[in-house]
């Protein structure tokens, strides 16, 4: 890999201009598998930005699976099969600051369906592992890092139970994207209903009742989007009031 390939970009939009010029040489196999990609500091200076933006392409990339990271080695390119084509159509999802609540529109056209299908195929080992990621659950509940993890494990656990690939796939590649959203809403709103919910959702799985599992997926992820657009609300609120108390105090003083 020479010089020649990269050429220099602009710099509204790094970030994200790296990323596709990375991934464009990816793509086109002018870094083939297993190559090994030039050091962050190279890469930096032939693009003409800062480390810090080619390290959070570099990181995008992985998250992709297009590229691994080897202890002491340095970064290459992964071997990868035609599954990986389309992950390149999701640039922008995975590397702007989604809002949580357009990440939970998404999952609750997504996630009844993913427990529908469930109901229908999971079998013992499906059920156990669901179970062991609510037992985690449980025990973390007093760690909300801790518990956003575990949270995200179980909804990972149900996409692989559905035993459809490309549903796996999806989830695969916005992982990223949903454990900064579950670390979001378990900061902002707690555990208490996770745990209720989870429960609920898996003793109806258990019991292959699809229509009450899809309606309690459906009324935890509707009931999460309105907790959290009270509570901006409020939050919109309790910031005009300081700003008209501190108006007035201005005002007073003056």
């Amino acid at each position: 890999m020479t010089r020649a390939h990269l050429i220099r970009v602009q710099r509204a939009g790094v970030k994200n201009q790296v990323f596709e010029k990375l991934r464009d040489q990816i793509m086109e196999r002018k870094w083939p598998p297993s190559a090994k990609l030039p050091s962050e500091n190279a890469l930096a200076v032939a693009f003409g930005v800062s480390r810090v933006s080619i390290r959070e392409a570099l990181h995008m990339l992985a998250s992709l699976g297009l590229l691994e990271t080897r202890h002491g080695g340095g970064t290459y390119v992964r071997e990868y099969s035609g599954e990986l084509l389309f992950s390149p159509l999701l640039p922008m999802l995975v590397l702007d600051t989604l809002d949580i609540l357009h990440v939970l529109e998404y999952r609750k056209i997504i996630e009844k369906g993913i427990v529908s299908l469930v109901v229908k195929r999971a079998g013992k080992a499906e059920i156990e592992e669901l179970e062991s990621s609510y037992q985690t659950m449980e025990e973390q509940r007093d760690d909300e890092h801790a518990f956003a993890q575990a949270d995200l494990s179980f909804h990972l656990a149900l996409a692989k139970a559905t035993g459809n690939p490309v549903v796996i796939k999806v989830n695969a590649v916005i992982t990223d994207i949903l454990k900064v959203s579950m670390y979001g809403i378990v900061g902002s709103l707690g555990t208490r209903d996770g745990l209720y919910y989870h429960r609920r959702i898996l003793d109806a799985i258990k019991a292959q009742d699809g229509p009450l599992a899809e309606s309690l997926m459906e009324e935890h992820v509707e009931r999460t989007i309105q907790r959290l657009k009270r509570k901006r609300g409020k939050n919109r609120e309790s910031s005009a009031g300081r700003k008209t108390n501190d108006q007035t105090r201005q005002d007073s003083e003056a």
